[in-house]
């Protein structure tokens, strides 16, 4: 998903941040990587007067959520935080985490992530929560199946 970013001083450029469930997010400068600053995880963005900003992410939420992009000292909400009943309803596949094992934590972690992603999208507020039990469902549903072809594995037929 991208996200547009507006910062004070930056008017006219054209900032957006790219995530991906794969990768980290990515700061674009008018269509271009921002530019990286001398430390590990900075990039550098030079305002409409010609001053250079150091920009870093903070992360949100054990890294799952959108982070923040802090730009010099000003933090910057990518977009709005999910409400706290959000959390609790997109976060049921995490009790697959203390029952499953690996295999439940992979499944419980991936379907948390897809979850949070649902709550900000567009839709309509009651489908959000639809999608998100199916959601839910799916990741109990692919642990079931994972560990039962690992148990097979395991031990045979």
């Amino acid at each position: 998903m991208n996200y547009e970013v507006n910062i004070e001083g930056f008017e006219g450029q054209d900032i957006e941040v790219k995530t991906s469930f794969w990768s980290g997010p990515k700061l674009l400068i008018n269509g271009q990587l921002a530019p990286k600053g001398s430390k590990r995880g900075e990039m550098l963005l030079q305002s409409n007067v010609g001053k250079q900003f150091v920009a870093r992410w903070k992360p949100q939420i054990m890294g799952i959520d959108i982070p923040q992009l802090v730009v010099g000292d000003k933090v910057i909400n990518l977009v709005e935080p999910l409400k706290w009943y959000q959390w609790v309803w997109g976060g049921l596949p995490i009790a697959l985490v203390f029952v499953g094992g690996a295999l439940g934590a992979i499944a419980g972690i991936t379907g948390f992530a897809i979850n949070a992603k649902v709550f900000r999208t567009e839709m309509d507020s009651v489908l959000k929560y639809v999608v998100s039990a199916a959601v839910s469902i799916s990741a109990v549903v692919a642990y079931f199946i994972a560990a039962m072809l690992f148990t097979i594995l395991i031990h045979g037929t």
